[in-house]
């Protein structure tokens, strides 16, 4: 019966060296990889608009964005511009009661709100995978749900609209894909 303990021991030791040698790796990868954050200010509704589209124009891939900020913070209006900088025509509306919208034939970006959805299991029940999958940028609105998930490439981006006009927004930015970091280190 001695060789049960000692083997219990031994697989407890085991899983715990297992368990210290993970965390190490993860530790060291959160030590490399650097959070690139980038602050816009914008003076008006049209240099909001111009900015998305300005980077809309700069992103040749897909992408996947979560844009967060209060309700009336521009993330619509941000949408707009980066639609229409991806060099589409088409109409940009907030998804706010499709859930989702798609521009381009065929679909190049899906604009997402996600602020109608209780819990994750709505999202993926409507297909959400399957928008994953096909390749395309993805605008999400109200991220709140997917934040856990790990997406590559990703840009989150934050709308702040508390400043000192009403039409004034900060931009705030932030990635740690480096192909995304090189493109807004350009702007």
């Amino acid at each position: 019966m001695w060789w049960k303990w000692i083997t219990k021991l031994l697989m407890t030791i085991m899983r715990k060296r297992s368990l210290i040698s993970v965390t190490k790796r993860q530790d060291l990868k959160k030590r490399l990889t650097k959070m690139l954050e980038k602050r816009i200010i914008t003076k008006s509704s049209q240099e909001t608009f111009d900015f998305g589209k300005y980077l809309g124009e700069a992103i040749d891939f897909p992408l996947i964005i979560f844009l967060q900020g209060e309700m009336g913070a521009g993330k619509t209006l941000f949408s707009k511009g980066f639609v229409a900088g991806m060099g589409l025509d088409d109409e940009v509306t907030s998804p706010t009661y499709t859930i989702v919208n798609e521009y381009g034939n065929p679909p190049r970006i899906f604009h997402f709100d996600l602020y109608r959805l209780q819990d994750p299991d709505e999202l993926y029940e409507m297909g959400f995978e399957d928008y994953l999958s096909q390749g395309c940028t993805l605008l999400l609105e109200w991220p709140d749900l997917v934040l856990e998930d790990q997406f590559e490439p990703k840009l989150e981006i934050s709308l702040v609209y508390h400043l000192e006009t009403p039409e004034q927004r900060e931009i705030i930015l932030k990635t740690d894909n480096q192909k995304v970091a090189q493109i807004l280190n350009s702007l």
